[in-house]
C-alpha cells in the first residue's frame, strides 16, 4: 500500500476529480476538496465503487473566501496529514465582454484561480522542500498562452498561473530541491466549465475532449516530474500557434471561439 497523501482541489467533478481517480488507483491518501459536501460525498462514493479500501478524505471549502487556504492547510495539519501530491485545480470562468460581466463574480474567479492558488502553493511547498519531497501539478490553461476576448479575466488568471508555476520551478531548481512542479494546460475539456461559464453556445464548447485523457495525461507529467504537459494534439497546436502569431491575431482567434454563436 502507498502511504503518501495527495490533496486535490475542486476534486468533486471534472478534470480534478479524473486526477484523484490517477491518484486513487495507485493507492495514494486522497484529500478530495470542492465546496458542496454532497457532491464530495458522490465522488467518495465513484471512488471507494473503483477502488476499495482507497482512505479518502472530503473537505469542504469555498476557495474564493480569503481565509480558506489557510482554514484549509490547518485542517489537514490538524489531521496530522503529511501532503506529498498539491495538485491545484479549483477554477471557473465567465463569458462575456468585460464591461458586461459582474465584477464580484470575476474578483471572487481571480480569488480562486490565482490567488487560492498561490496561497496554497505557497503553504504546502515550503513543508515540501524542508522534506526535499513532494510533488505539485498546477493547472492552467491552453487559454494560458494567449489573450481571450468574451473570457477577458479567465484568460489572465491562467496566464498568471502559467508565469507563476514557470517561476517557482527555476527557483526549486536553484535550490536543487527534489520537488517538482508541473503545469497542466488543457484544451476545452467536456467539464461542467462551459455551464457555470455561461458559454454553452460558443464553438469551444463543442469541441472538447475527454477529461479522464487530460488527467491521464496530466498525472503522467507529474509522476515524471515534467515541467509542463500539453495533452492532446490541439492543445500542442494551439502552444505553437501562440509562439508564432502576434497577439492581435491570437485575440481575433480567440474571439471566434469564445464569442456565443450567432450574436
Amino acid at each position: 500500500m502507498n502511504d503518501q497523501t495527495a490533496l486535490i482541489t475542486g476534486a468533486s467533478s471534472g478534470i480534478g476529480f479524473e486526477l484523484a481517480r490517477c491518484f486513487a488507483r495507485d493507492d495514494y491518501r486522497v484529500v478530495l476538496v470542492a465546496r458542496h459536501h454532497d457532491e464530495l460525498q458522490e465522488a467518495a462514493r465513484l471512488i471507494h465503487q473503483e477502488f476499495q479500501g482507497v482512505d479518502v478524505v472530503l473537505l469542504p471549502f469555498d476557495l474564493s473566501r480569503p481565509d480558506t487556504a489557510e482554514r484549509l492547510y490547518a485542517a489537514t495539519t490538524q489531521r496530522g496529514l503529511t501532503i506529498d501530491a498539491l495538485v491545484n485545480d479549483a477554477g471557473f470562468g465567465e463569458t462575456g465582454y468585460f464591461t458586461d460581466t459582474a465584477m464580484q463574480t470575476e474578483l471572487d474567479m481571480i480569488q480562486v484561480n490565482a490567488t487560492s492558488l498561490v496561497h496554497l502553493t505557497k503553504l504546502y511547498l515550503r513543508d515540501m522542500v524542508e522534506r526535499n519531497s513532494g510533488r505539485i501539478l498546477q493547472v492552467g490553461s491552453i487559454a494560458s498562452f494567449s489573450p481571450s476576448p468574451c473570457q477577458a479575466v479567465y484568460a489572465a488568471t491562467k496566464a498568471f498561473v502559467l508565469s507563476f508555476a514557470e517561476a517557482v520551478q527555476h527557483e526549486l531548481k536553484q535550490q536543487k530541491s527534489a520537488v517538482t512542479m508541473t503545469i497542466l494546460c488543457p484544451p476545452p475539456t467536456a467539464t461542467n466549465f462551459f455551464h457555470v461559464a455561461h458559454a454553452e453556445n460558443t464553438r469551444a464548447a463543442s469541441h472538447t475532449v475527454s477529461a479522464r485523457d487530460v488527467a491521464e495525461e496530466g498525472y503522467d507529467a507529474l509522476m515524471d516530474g515534467a515541467a509542463r504537459s500539453l495533452p492532446t494534439l490541439g492543445a500542442k497546436v494551439n502552444f505553437f500557434s501562440s509562439l508564432l502569431l502576434p497577439d492581435s491575431v491570437l485575440a481575433t482567434l480567440m474571439n471566434t471561439q469564445l464569442h456565443p454563436v450567432g450574436k
